[in-house]
């Protein structure tokens, strides 16, 4: 069979979110490469899963960059490229039956700087719909992290942390991330709209499992009293987590329709949100590192902050002392915090979050991409 089906150096495999959107380090990486000479040989080929390999093919492929090849993620021609294909860029664990032949590299971007505790790192299960033990959870990083030749990190601490907590030994590419190499060079402002526009982007919670490998949106905030409280001036775009499966009720139907909250799903790449938006609103979530770089107001509503903390995962950072914006953990506290600082009356925000992009930003410079393609090629036969 391998000598049926060798692998080829000059081929990629592109995938996102277990292919449940085109976005991220991964799409940037792509879109970078295919107007890169050095990658012009390379067949370039991504994997969607059946709800967006299905939009995709509805509305066609102006979602996706000119000359973009697809295929299904778990049909007979995506087992073929994966098995054939010399280069795996990915952002999340794969599928434990997931063979690497050799003669492949697999490129592992990850997806966020954790403040969260991962992997190794995870010392009680809290994961409703996990039916393994933390050993078992554990023996299943060991085993994927096996695979990654190379492991991209965002920063010094992410460095640091994420090869232990994923049992991981090979080589670590500390380059920022491409991702955020469009936020780089975007002003740090947002002017010019008749309405602030606030994006709201949570994680989600290990103990509210929806079934299916969903997780439910959380509880809160109360979007009726947000919309009484800065329905006037605001507006609240909603992108939630691609494991959160939003049901009818959800977010209330007449905040919708009044045009407070629109809600964008797994099709949209959240780094397009992050331009359109005057500041973030987030809890746990990875996301407000990348936010940072823009230099905009963040808002942390963590109404769950000790259950999360210290029952749910544990924080490997003092997120309370490090955290670049107020954090509030009732809608009041929200609505003051949010008013305070587009008022004028809070000023001590920007420096919390220069400083913070200090740490946390440092390769963020919009040339993230270009150094990710220098690594791959010059440790890959493509």
């Amino acid at each position: 069979m391998a000598h049926a089906f060798p692998v080829i150096p000059q081929k990629a495999m592109f995938m996102s979110n277990m292919g449940r959107n085109y976005s991220g380090n991964v799409r940037a990486i792509y879109e970078k490469m295919k107007d890169d000479p050095r990658f012009a040989r390379i067949k370039k080929v991504w994997a969607f899963n059946g709800d967006f390999f299905a939009n995709v093919k509805k509305y066609g492929k102006g979602m996706l960059p000119k000359g973009c090849r697809i295929v299904r993620y778990g049909g007979i021609r995506y087992y073929f490229h994966m098995a054939t294909s010399g280069l795996w860029v990915f952002d999340t664990r794969q599928e434990p039956y997931l063979i690497k032949r050799k003669g492949n590299i697999y490129f592992q971007t990850w997806h966020g700087t954790p403040l969260k505790k991962l992997g190794l790192d995870i010392d009680r299960m809290k994961m409703a719909g996990e039916d393994r033990s933390v050993s078992d959870y554990r023996i299943s990083f060991l085993e994927e992290s096996a695979k990654w030749d190379y492991l991209l990190v965002q920063n010094d601490f992410s460095e640091e942390v994420l090869p232990k907590c994923f049992g991981y030994r090979n080589e670590v590419i500390k380059a920022g991330y491409p991702r955020n190499d469009r936020l780089a060079e975007a002003p740090a402002g947002n002017t010019g709209k008749r309405k602030k526009v606030l994006l709201y982007a949570p994680t989600w919670r290990d103990n509210e499992y929806l079934g299916g490998g969903f997780y439910k949106c959380p509880s809160r905030p109360d979007f009726n009293k947000l919309e009484k409280e800065l329905g006037r001036d605001y507006v609240i775009i909603v992108k939630l987590h691609y494991l959160v499966k939003l049901k009818k009720g959800d977010i209330p139907e007449e905040c919708i329709k009044s045009g407070f909250i629109r809600v964008c799903g797994n099709e949209r790449d959240i780094s397009e949100l992050y331009l359109k938006a005057d500041g973030l609103i987030t809890d746990y979530s990875s996301v407000f590192f990348d936010y940072s770089v823009l230099e905009r107001p963040i808002f942390f509503f963590c109404y769950d902050l000790e259950e999360y903390r210290d029952e749910l995962r544990g924080f490997y950072l003092d997120f309370e002392k490090v955290a670049p914006g107020p954090i509030s953990t009732d809608e009041d506290e929200l609505v003051s915090n949010i008013r305070q600082i587009f008022g004028g009356e809070n000023t001590e925000w920007k420096n919390k979050v220069i400083e913070f992009k200090k740490w946390f930003n440092e390769y963020d410079d919009g040339h993230a991409s270009e150094r990710v393609l220098d690594v791959l090629a010059s440790r890959c036969a493509l």
